[in-house]
């Protein structure tokens, strides 16, 4: 049976490996607990009850080796579709942290990288670097190939208290319909009649398209959640489908790009979507906030929220219900309160209360 015990500021583990005694530092005092120490010499003994090599043997990954087997967990195993910006988070963090164990980085790292980054970026942006970091410090933990606290999810994320969601006016629609060219007119139209995301939009096959029973079926291999979802299909919507299904009757896509070929990455609609906005005068908006758009009009309209949540594919309610109270529908929910049976008697009683 082997001991743990304190060394040098650190926690060490001592343990009998074919007859010969090995200590072996886990990590410092305030980073790993005695607890944490006492969970690794258990799995280092039942490897070698199992005849392996031990997983402290130099096996403790630095950020920068364990970069490409975390990438490609991401792209292989979940499927993610935007591993580019993965891949651009973890180059810019390597730069600081590439050279040390994960086992080295402290939540006093992420501290002083978050002051630093925050001269350069805004909250989001870094928020977005910090979370794959996150992520990836909970993955190789799953993989028994570092133990302790992520330092990540005890420094915290930064409060962005920025609204990001914008609402695209009627009046702004139009403006942005009148430069459109008509293949991009198609998938405006398409993101504002179903919410659907911009991935989502130029990956849709006819395949996934049925117009007799009007719903667009979502294979799970194509959206965030992983999980497929049916759209259905509304008048406006099936208007430019027929005839979108004219213009490209001989491919297996929907949407075709100006060249008349289909779009192959996510970051196609950037430049088009960019002209587009300067054209029409329109500061700020993203292709995302059609998305929000499209649910902020449903919900306004009087559209079920269970519905709504399934149309989107939030994976829980609660993400839905951020639409259940938009703001310009605030002033009217407080007016409705002024149309109860007695709201003129409350008013006129109000002047006979003495102080």
């Amino acid at each position: 049976m082997g001991s743990v015990f304190l060394r040098n500021g650190s926690w060490t583990i001592e343990y009998k490996e074919h007859g010969k005694l090995k200590r072996k530092s886990v990590g410092k005092r305030g980073v790993v607990t005695k607890t944490m120490a006492r969970e690794i010499l258990n799995e280092e003994e039942k490897r070698i009850k199992k005849g392996q090599y031990g997983m402290l043997d130099g096996t403790i990954p630095s950020l920068s080796e364990i970069t490409p087997e975390f990438i490609n967990y991401q792209k292989e195993i979940r499927q993610k579709k935007s591993v580019r910006d993965d891949i651009g988070a973890l180059k810019r963090l390597n730069l600081i942290f590439g050279d040390k164990k994960l086992n080295e980085i402290t939540s006093k790292d992420i501290d002083d990288y978050k002051e630093r980054r925050l001269k350069k970026v805004k909250p989001a942006t870094l928020n977005k670097e910090l979370g794959t970091l996150r992520r990836l410090f909970n993955v190789v933990k799953r993989w028994k190939r570092f133990y302790g606290e992520n330092p990540v999810s005890e420094s915290g994320l930064i409060p962005d208290n920025n609204p990001k969601e914008k609402i695209l006016s009627y009046e702004d629609q139009k403006r942005l319909f009148d430069v459109s060219p008509d293949h991009f007119k198609s998938i405006l139209v398409c993101a504002l009649n179903t919410g659907m995301r911009k991935g989502e939009i130029i990956s849709l096959k006819w395949d996934n398209v049925d117009l007799e029973t009007n719903i667009i079926t979502l294979e799970h291999t194509n959206t965030k959640s992983k999980k497929s979802r049916r759209i259905p299909i509304n008048s406006v919507l099936r208007k430019m489908l027929l005839e979108q299904r004219i213009k490209t009757a001989n491919s297996d896509y929907v949407f075709h790009s100006a060249e008349g070929t289909p779009y192959k990455r996510s970051d196609s609609l950037n430049r088009i979507w960019r002209y587009v906005l300067k054209e029409s005068d329109i500061q700020g908006l993203r292709f995302h906030d059609l998305r929000h758009t499209a649910a902020t009009r449903m919900v306004e309209a009087g559209g079920n929220i269970v519905a709504v949540s399934r149309i989107l594919g939030h994976s829980d309610l609660k993400i839905t219900m951020r639409y259940a109270h938009p703001d310009n529908s605030l002033v009217e929910a407080a007016e409705a309160l002024t149309k109860t049976p007695f709201s003129d008697s409350l008013t006129d009683k109000s002047t006979d209360i003495k102080s």
